[in-house]
């Protein structure tokens, strides 16, 4: 099974677009502090996420599923995220 579950911190403001079909896709850099490494989060929103471009800076917890492609002869990794919570502060 092919699960993770990554807390940290939104590094950027995260950007929304919409897929042909019509749903939201909310898409941000995660800065994890253990290991400090970024992550970039790819979240299909069928939530209704509310001021989600006013979460620069905020802790976050996100689970989901592990992706990689190669670029530039470089791995890169991604999160294809299935839940996001929101820390409090």
């Amino acid at each position: 099974m092919n699960r993770v579950f990554f807390s940290g911190d939104v590094r950027a403001k995260p950007r929304v677009a919409y897929t042909l079909k019509g749903e939201r896709v909310v898409m941000f850099p995660l800065r994890v502090e253990e290991g400090a490494f970024d992550i970039d989060v790819i979240f299909v929103d069928r939530e209704g996420l509310k001021n989600v471009e006013d979460r620069r800076g905020k802790k976050v917890m996100v689970s989901g599923t592990l992706s990689s492609a190669r670029i530039e002869s470089q791995n890169v990794f991604k999160i294809r995220a299935n839940q996001i919570i929101w820390m409090e502060e």
